[in-house]
C-alpha cells in the first residue's frame, strides 16, 4: 500500500507534462502560421468587375487568400493587386458562361490568379498570368506527368507550382 501514492504520482506527473508540452506546442504553431503572413485589409483590394461578381470583393479575397500558393506569394512580398473575373469572353446572358471571379497577386512582373466558386465558397484554381515582354522573355509550361506548372524568365524558372502548393519561388 506504501507504493500506491508513488504510482499515482508516477503516472500523473507525465499526463500533466505531455498535456502542457502538446497544447503550448499547438498554440505556437498556430501564433507562427499567423505571424508568417502580413495583415492583409481585404476590403481595400479593388474590384475591377463588380458587374461580373455575384456577392463581394472581401468574400471573393478571403477565399482566395485560404490558397496556400496565394498565402506563400504573399509572404514572399506579393501583393494582392485586384479582384476580377478573367477571360470573360462569353456573352452576359449566358447561364452557363464562366463568370468566376480571381484575386490576383503581384509578384514582380508575374500575376497569380487564384479563382474561386462564391456560390461554394471554395478555390477553383490558380495559375500564373505571364507578361508579354520581348525582352525579357517570359514563358509558361506544364508537366502532365507531374501536374506542375513551371514560370520562366529565359532560362531560369520563376515560379513552380501544382494544383495545391507553391513548390519554387526565386526571389532573386
Amino acid at each position: 500500500m506504501r507504493n500506491a501514492p508513488l504510482i499515482v504520482l508516477l503516472l500523473f506527473v507525465p499526463v500533466c507534462v505531455v498535456g502542457c508540452c502538446t497544447d503550448g506546442g499547438a498554440d505556437d504553431v498556430q501564433k507562427t502560421s499567423a505571424q508568417q503572413l502580413p495583415e492583409i485589409n481585404v476590403s481595400e483590394i479593388p474590384v475591377a468587375t463588380p458587374e461580373l461578381i455575384r456577392t463581394n470583393g472581401s468574400y471573393i479575397a478571403g477565399i482566395a487568400l485560404g490558397d496556400e500558393r496565394a498565402r506563400a506569394l504573399i509572404r514572399h512580398g506579393g501583393k494582392p493587386e485586384s479582384i476580377a473575373v478573367l477571360f470573360h469572353s462569353c456573352p452576359r446572358n449566358d447561364p452557363y458562361c464562366n463568370l468566376d471571379p480571381s484575386l490576383v497577386i503581384r509578384y514582380g512582373e508575374i500575376r497569380f490568379a487564384v479563382t474561386v466558386d462564391e456560390a461554394a465558397g471554395t478555390v477553383l484554381g490558380g495559375s500564373a498570368l505571364v507578361p508579354n515582354t520581348p525582352s525579357p522573355t517570359y514563358y509558361k509550361t506544364h508537366d502532365l506527368s507531374t501536374g506542375t506548372d513551371t514560370v520562366y524568365l529565359g532560362d531560369a524558372p520563376i515560379i513552380v507550382y501544382n494544383k495545391t502548393a507553391l513548390l519554387y519561388l526565386n526571389e532573386s
